[in-house]
């Protein structure tokens, strides 16, 4: 065989070779895309994560509206309150609750709060609950906010991304980080919203696109290799990847830490002391 001959094979293997790659993501970009069809057994699955797990996600503000707890449960432990950690809002709390008692919102149970036929009457209704809804997302928030900035040292900068719960766009997080912690999505306090992303996951995990294990999802090389096709790109809007601090109470998203960075203050400060040496 000539050198011609053997150079024309290797180059007719690497073009097939190339060609079959291709195929192969389109293939799987196919099989990704068909999940954003409603999956019962996964919503089932992710229902169940949450519910019965006894994932509540709820925080105790200190507010009237904490008694919107018994949307969850008819009973409330003493335990509940005892195990609250600041001890500013348990005080907080344990007026609120003391007053709902004396208002007939709430009974003592044993060692257990029960809400009565007026409490319930009082929590459901628009006003209280929008109150509750924002208390509750507020708390939240300021929680996230905590446990970022405790985590990040005081030359770092805390990067997040904001999940929506869009089956395409939510899938750009992994643009700027490989893992996403979904500890951050079950505790939200918007439980449609904690199961659709999470409906999500386990439909991207189902597809190959990622790998989710003790409660974090990974991408995996495929899923890789998806985002950087043009045809995923087209029918995406990436997600934006801002500080902490400039994310603010997002409304009706889920706020999800991708990585930290040296802030800018400090590199220009470094970067000064380098030219004066």
């Amino acid at each position: 065989m000539s050198t011609f001959e053997e150079l024309s094979s290797e180059m007719k293997q690497k073009v097939q070779g190339t060609i079959q790659g291709i195929e192969m993501l389109q293939k799987f970009l196919d099989n990704f895309s068909k999940g954003k069809s409603s999956d019962t057994a996964t919503e089932k699955l992710v229902s169940d994560t949450i519910d019965k797990g006894n994932i509540s996600g709820f925080k105790f503000t200190g507010q009237y509206t904490d008694l919107s707890y018994f949307n969850q449960s008819s009973k409330m432990p003493l335990d509940a309150i005892r195990n609250i950690g600041d001890e500013n809002v348990k005080e907080a709390v344990k007026q609120n609750f003391i007053k709902a008692a004396q208002n007939g919102l709430i009974e003592l149970n044993g060692d257990s709060f029960k809400i009565t036929a007026k409490g319930r009457e009082a929590i459901n209704k628009k006003d209280f609950i929008k109150a509750a809804q924002q208390d509750q997302l507020n708390a939240y928030q300021n929680a996230v906010n905590k446990m970022y900035n405790t985590q990040a040292a005081v030359n770092e900068t805390q990067m997040c991304v904001a999940l929506s719960g869009d089956y395409m766009n939510d899938f750009t997080f992994f643009n700027h980080s490989d893992k996403l912690d979904l500890s951050t999505v079950i505790n939200h306090p918007d439980k449609n919203l904690s199961k659709k992303i999470l409906g999500n996951v386990k439909k991207w995990e189902k597809c190959g696109a990622v790998k989710v294990e003790n409660g974090i999802a990974k991408i995996t090389d495929m899923g890789k290799k998806m985002l950087q096709m043009p045809q995923f790109k087209a029918a995406a809007i990436p997600l934006q990847e801002r500080a902490l601090s400039s994310v603010g109470g997002a409304v009706g998203k889920v706020i999800v830490a991708t990585k930290k960075i040296v802030s800018a203050v400090q590199t220009v400060k470094s970067a000064s002391s380098t030219m004066k040496r």
